[in-house]
């Protein structure tokens, strides 16, 4: 993938996790939602933070998060999806981390 292909992915996605996430800050289970410079700011009412960025030297997206630690994802041109190495999904992890937070969303 061409480092031009990726920007518009990644920002892509990083608009989509935004847009899925918004009702819920502005419903007040998200104490905190930005999405600015390529880096997704999520803090839970719990005032845990998550961070979705883009590191374009690897072409990835990383994710840091206070309960898996740091995660990196390529994107499969294949499958049309963010996944990493042993196959685990961006959106499922998201998810799945939002649900910990009592945070409901579609991705």
């Amino acid at each position: 993938m061409d480092e031009k292909r990726y920007h518009a992915i990644a920002d892509a996605t990083l608009m989509h996790c935004y847009d899925q996430l918004e009702d819920a800050f502005e419903a007040g289970a998200i104490d905190e939602l930005e999405l600015q410079g390529g880096i997704l700011t999520i803090r839970s009412i719990r005032e845990r933070t998550f961070l979705l960025t883009k590191h374009a030297p690897s072409l990835q997206l990383w994710y840091a998060s206070p309960i898996l630690g740091g995660l990196h994802f390529s994107f499969n041109e294949g499958a049309q999806r963010w996944q990493l190495p042993d196959g685990r999904l961006l959106y499922d992890i998201l998810r799945a981390e939002m649900r910990d937070e009592e945070i409901a969303v579609v991705l």
